[in-house]
């Protein structure tokens, strides 16, 4: 899964998600689930007029994500 960050001309964000190349809602539970399932998350989709700190900022955001969620899913393999 990726997520999708789109910024239009009235700076608003959207945030979807990116399956198969299929975008829809975002919805935290199916976020959760996929990184139960696969590990991580794929590398984000950054879309219109988002400043490089925005970007980065982003980024680093899923990388911490997926970070956390391997230590997570290595902590809770050693325990059974």
């Amino acid at each position: 899964m990726k997520l999708v960050f789109r910024k239009n001309d009235q700076e608003e964000i959207t945030v979807l998600q990116s399956v198969d190349g299929n975008e829809r809602t975002f919805i935290y539970a199916e976020m959760i689930k996929v990184l139960l399932e696969d590990g991580e998350l794929e590398a984000p989709v950054v879309e219109g007029d988002f400043t490089e700190e925005e970007s980065r900022s982003i980024k680093n955001m899923v990388h911490e994500i997926n970070k956390v969620t391997e230590e997570t899913l290595k902590a809770s393999a050693g325990s059974d």
